[in-house]
């Protein structure tokens, strides 16, 4: 069995446009920790059980196109992966700290493909450096206040000290964002992934992929987001128009 690795608990409110979805508690835990873990695979333990198991393999490559994209994207973010089954992503600031997560169930999709992993980070970044977040908040002040980063220590894995995190729900669908900001960070998205050194194309076999296992009406953040087969024919678009523009400067 592969080695256990310690948590951090993530838990709080989201403040949507309709009101507020009642607090719970996730578990949360910074992929930084599970890239330097010496197992091939990772149990990521939590309520006294393994939630799932993760490539140490796969966290080492997912760190490093996070490293590329957010340079890209010059911003600072952590990185974690986030308890749930609901096939999402977010960008947020936590204790003032650009963070992206990705739940359990978006890698459960992903798998070990790091193009599609590149182009959710893309998307994700670029939420981060349009700050589409802060304009959300300005609004209708859409996220609860954050609290305060609390240190755990995580002495089972032999990693750095995680910590609890309030004021988010990973799994919940945000509506923070106006569909014209989610089709700008698809557009920024891509092009950092490509500059990056990534397939951009990765982004189109994401959402092609959660079309074929959700259908377009059951697709997470589907009250903000543009419908999934729209958003496929955008993609394309953008990338066509990103190596147009790119062949035209050869």
């Amino acid at each position: 069995m592969g080695k256990r690795l310690g948590c951090l608990v993530l838990s709080g409110c989201v403040l949507l446009l309709s009101g507020c979805v009642a607090s719970q508690q996730k578990l949360a835990w910074r992929i930084r920790d599970l890239a330097v873990t010496p197992a091939p695979t990772i149990d990521l333990v939590g309520h006294n059980q393994v939630v799932a198991t993760v490539d140490r393999l796969a966290m080492q490559k997912f760190l490093l196109a996070h490293f590329r994209i957010v340079r890209t994207a010059s911003v600072q973010a952590e990185l974690l992966v986030v308890e749930g089954s609901d096939r999402n992503a977010f960008a947020a600031l936590v204790n003032n700290m650009p963070t992206i997560a990705v739940n359990l169930g978006m890698l459960k999709v992903i798998q070990d493909d790091v193009d599609e992993f590149a182009s959710l980070l893309g998307h994700e970044a670029a939420h981060l450096a349009r700050n589409h977040g802060g304009a959300a908040r300005s609004r209708s002040s859409t996220l609860q206040g954050i609290a305060t980063l609390v240190g755990l220590g995580l002495g089972t894995a032999g990693v750095p000290a995680g910590g609890a995190i309030a004021g988010l729900a990973a799994d919940l669908i945000d509506t923070s964002y106006s569909r014209d900001e989610e089709r700008e960070a698809d557009t920024l998205g891509i092009g950092y992934a490509d500059a990056a050194g990534y397939d951009p194309y990765g982004a189109i076999r994401l959402q092609e992929k959660l079309l074929d296992i959700s259908g377009p009406a059951l697709l997470p953040f589907l009250s903000s987001h543009p419908s999934g087969r729209e958003r496929v024919e955008n993609l394309k678009a953008a990338i066509e128009a990103m190596r147009s523009k790119q062949e035209s400067h050869r």
